[in-house]
């Protein structure tokens, strides 16, 4: 019987502002002997609520049924049965956290809780017996709980003070009232409820000019007071710092929701367009990426030079922007310093153009040049500013004939080209000794990891430091690998520099010690395979009819080897003749625009059947 068991897990940051626990493992426990099942399946969760020490979860690890990852909604699904000696019976649920959602990079160490008893109410479905389980976590203990992480967060609403509608567009500052100077906590956008969020940690308030020698506050959490502009900067609200000290606002929790209005709505520069990071070449970083990185549709890793695109505003916007890009790595989970994307990685990017009238033979007509970043040989381009800035160009005047102005700015989606080999650039030298063979798994010393970084977008009014517009492509997975080896060294042996490993040998041949000898009715093929992002691989053979079947070995954490036994293929009903053996590897990367071309890289060798 398949007994399956499906749910959502959300926390209270306050009663108007749920969120999902998202990334988080979610673990059944059998009952115990010494546990009430009756009593404690029928409380209310509240009463059975624990965190664990560490020796508590070990004390439980035998009584582990199964455990599940949310999604970024807090979704999870156990798939029940057999496998894990499971009858539809009562269990305990727990969640294990490495971090909460939206915490800056921590050091804190993974901390598991214990929510309640369950017996699962189950009904009949297609495929066995399905229950449901929808739990939110009260204000009191997930707040507690992010307060194991250092995380602190503010959620609030924008509203117009007469009317109570939302004000959306607005960003709103959040800041620490301090002994010697006030904190910047963060700062966010509202949303078209009027609502928004800003995530900080301990260290952004408990920190000091005087910092590492002197960190702290003089009480235990941060005295809050706000401002709020507009995308532009032009100043909406700003409340005096002694608003911290209100009863109210002062010695805030780690959750903290609040209200604000504005005598009216701000009004909107007539035809400002706000700047916006939208997609890496044909993917939205909204809807078409994984959690880990990669891209939904294929599960690409990008590669080589990837167009950063979105939305700018052209030449005739009442208010002159610049924006930048700033670069993260992740190690595990955790996001290291953040820097910007200077000039050295932004090879030249054409950004729109500059239409304007032209004077031909022909008479008066309407023309373009392109309008570039980083090009300075071009006619019309934008150099990279000291912190990675660009200005948007600001040409609106086109004019009329006879009197043509300069022309105006078109923009045209694209904002940069990104070399991604300045972020992550890896070679591998698998010739030297001890020389890699086929059939030989690479050595861990010799492999890649995973690179993982995340891309945060900006944009401000020029000639301010205050950034009004801004977003993120939380991450996004970067493979720059070339691996230099020996291919098939006892038969026309080459050394070639290639973005993958793919290695392929005939055993009896490297017996024999020859490229030249003949083979019977059994071949043995060595084989090394090797990329982070490999997709597939394939041995298959040329030749005459009948040819033995491709194989297809697994990959298992992007490598596939043969092992030094290689891989049998019965050859006895191949005529004497002379037949190639290939083999093929596929990888999984993209320059942004579905995979790219010199996807699949091959290996071969002669041989001749007696």
């Amino acid at each position: 019987m398949t007994y399956t068991f499906k749910g959502r897990l959300r926390g209270l940051i306050c009663t108007q502002c749920p969120e999902p626990l998202s990334n988080v493992k979610v673990r059944l426990y059998r009952t115990r002997k010494e546990q009430n099942i009756t009593a404690l399946a029928s409380v209310d969760a509240k009463e059975t609520f624990s965190i664990l020490t560490e020796k508590d979860v070990g004390k439980k690890n035998s009584y582990l049924i199964s455990e599940a990852e949310t999604d970024n909604q807090g979704r999870f699904l156990f798939e029940l049965g057999d496998k894990e000696n499971y009858n539809g019976e009562a269990f305990e649920i727990d969640v294990y956290c490495e971090t909460v959602p939206k915490r800056k990079p921590t050091n804190y160490p993974p901390l598991q809780f214990t929510i309640t008893m369950l017996q699962p109410k189950w009904r009949e479905a297609e495929n066995g017996l399905v229950a449901a389980w929808d739990y939110t976590i009260s204000y009191r203990y997930w707040c507690g709980i992010r307060a194991r992480f250092g995380a602190w967060v503010i959620c609030g609403r924008v509203t117009v003070c007469q009317t109570n509608l939302p004000i959306q567009g607005v960003r709103v500052r959040a800041f620490d009232v301090d002994w010697i100077q006030d904190d910047a906590l963060g700062s966010a956008i509202t949303n078209a409820n009027g609502k928004f969020r800003i995530d900080y940690a301990t260290e952004d308030f408990k920190q000091t000019p005087l910092s590492p020698w002197i960190n702290w506050e003089m009480v235990g959490g941060p005295d809050l007071y706000f401002s709020v502009e507009t995308p532009s900067g032009t100043q909406l609200l700003a409340e005096p710092r002694s608003r911290g000290r209100n009863s109210d606002r002062e010695n805030a929790g780690p959750c903290f929701c609040v209200s604000l209005c504005l005598k009216k709505a701000p009004v909107v520069p007539a035809g400002h367009t706000y700047p916006l990071f939208t997609k890496v070449g044909q993917y939205r970083i909204t809807s078409d990426f994984t959690l880990a990185g990669l891209t939904k549709v294929g599960d690409y890793a990008f590669t080589d030079t990837i167009p950063l695109r979105g939305i700018l505003p052209d030449g005739g916007d009442p208010i002159s922007m610049e924006y930048r890009f700033l670069f993260g790595k992740y190690s595990g989970n955790t996001l290291g310093p953040v820097s910007e994307v200077d000039a050295s990685m932004i090879p030249p990017t054409i950004i729109g153009q500059l239409e304007y009238w032209e004077n031909t033979v022909s008479g008066w007509q309407i023309a373009s040049e392109d309008y570039w970043v980083n090009n300075p040989g071009a006619t019309y381009n934008k150099n990279v500013k000291p912190g990675g800035w660009i200005e948007v160009p600001t040409e609106d005047d086109i004019g009329l004939p006879p009197f043509p102005g300069v022309g105006k700015f078109i923009p045209n989606s694209w904002l940069i080209h990104l070399n991604t080999k300045k972020l992550v650039d890896e070679y591998f030298d698998l010739s030297v000794p001890p020389k890699q063979k086929a059939g030989n798994s690479i050595p861990a010393g010799k492999k890649s990891e995973i690179h993982t970084f995340k891309l945060i977008f900006e944009a401000r009014k020029v000639g301010t430091s205050i950034v009004t517009d801004t977003n993120a492509l939380n991450k996004i997975v970067i493979s720059n690998t070339m691996y230099k080896y020996i291919r098939h060294p006892g038969w026309a042996p080459s050394t070639p520099t290639l973005r993958a490993v793919v290695m392929l040998d005939i055993k009896e041949m490297v017996v024999l010690g020859s490229g030249c000898g003949s083979m019977q009715d059994q071949l043995h093929a060595l084989f090394t395979n090797y990329h982070p992002h490999a997709d597939a691989v394939t041995v298959y053979f040329e030749g005459n009819s009948p040819l033995p079947a491709s194989h297809s070995p697994a990959l298992v954490n992007g490598e596939a080897v043969s092992g030094s036994a290689g891989h049998l293929f019965d050859i006895s009903a191949l005529h004497p003749c002379a037949y190639i053996i290939w083999m093929r590897i596929e990888l999984n990367l993209t320059h942004g625009w579905g995979r790219i071309s010199d996807y699949r890289i091959w290996d071969h060798i002669a041989f001749c059947k007696a």
